[in-house]
């Protein structure tokens, strides 16, 4: 009997305790369920969930297309074959993306020599252990600690509010005057997408926080869980007169958590943001490959 497809679709906020209850042991930013909403139109996502896994598939343009190995617990063959399936169904290639190297070896033991597979430095999570960003201890993170220092000296009057309902139109408010003077696309789309997030903070279980001086909003976060152990920080901006605030609204940020391990994405191959992602010494480098089919499926 022929298997029918999977029943995917885009994600909706009733799907959240679903995905949640599914993915309640994942580290990476993709399987967040705040970054499964909020980037939907960006990367066409569809989701599925099916004997115990949540399935998910792709198709944007750019770096993310093709399924991803389905999250859950149960059979895995089984799961396997239900894309294969679904993959053969729709007439999809049969390729995979955001394989970690767990995933990249399971896959490569349950379909050996059927993959080759490629990995691109800038679709890597990075992983920090949330005490030292929120202590921010010893020599490596002496200059950290310099820069809140000079802030705090030419600010005296600043505070940290954590996001709530109440205040996010401070944090759009961020947002925009981030924006302001630049002419991309991809950072309007961004700013729409933090939009969205603002407006649904409670269902989608957002947190964070805002930087104040005196009374002026001058820099965000906004934040969710991935599963209990980790956080994914998904938005961090600052207004551009007070750049020195990013270290401020980091570590605030961070004290603010209950967690271990905090998220901060990719750095999308951007030299800047990777030189910044370095700069607070990451715990663990979240690799990610994507598996192209070695013969026509």
């Amino acid at each position: 009997m022929k298997a029918e497809p999977l029943p995917f679709a885009p994600p909706r906020l009733s799907d959240a305790p679903a995905v949640r209850a599914l993915t309640s042991a994942a580290v990476g930013s993709d399987l967040s369920f705040a970054n499964l909403y909020l980037l939907q139109k960006k990367y066409a996502t569809t989701i599925a969930a099916a004997g115990g896994f949540l399935f998910r598939h792709y198709a944007g343009n750019g770096r993310l297309q093709g399924y991803a190995f389905p999250c859950g617990s149960g059979d895995r063959e089984a799961a396997l074959q239900r894309i294969e399936s679904d993959a053969a169904a729709r007439k999809r290639p049969l390729k995979f993306c955001l394989l970690t190297e767990a995933e990249k070896a399971r896959l490569e033991q349950l379909r050996p020599q059927q993959f080759r597979f490629d990995t691109d430095p800038g679709n890597a999570d990075y992983l920090y252990n949330r005490r030292n960003l929120a202590e921010l201890p010893g020599t490596v993170y002496h200059r950290k600690r310099n820069h809140i220092s000079r802030f705090e000296k030419l600010y005296p009057r600043w505070h940290f509010a954590p996001l709530t309902p109440e205040n996010a139109g401070d944090a759009l408010q961020i947002a925009q005057g981030w924006l302001e003077n630049r002419n991309d696309a991809a950072l309007l789309h961004e700013l729409h997408a933090i939009r969205h997030a603002l407006e649904h903070l409670n269902a989608l279980q957002l947190c964070g926080g805002i930087i104040y001086i005196e009374q002026l909003p001058v820099a965000m976060s906004v934040v969710s869980y991935i599963s209990p152990a980790v956080a994914d920080v998904h938005y961090e901006k600052c207004l551009p007169a007070f750049r020195t605030a990013y270290p401020v609204i980091n570590r605030n940020t961070a004290q603010h958590l209950q967690c271990e391990l905090i998220n901060r994405e990719e750095d999308l191959n951007h030299p800047g943001l990777r030189r910044a992602k370095e700069s607070y010494h990451p715990t663990r480098i979240l690799r990610k490959y994507t598996a192209y089919p070695l013969s026509p499926c």
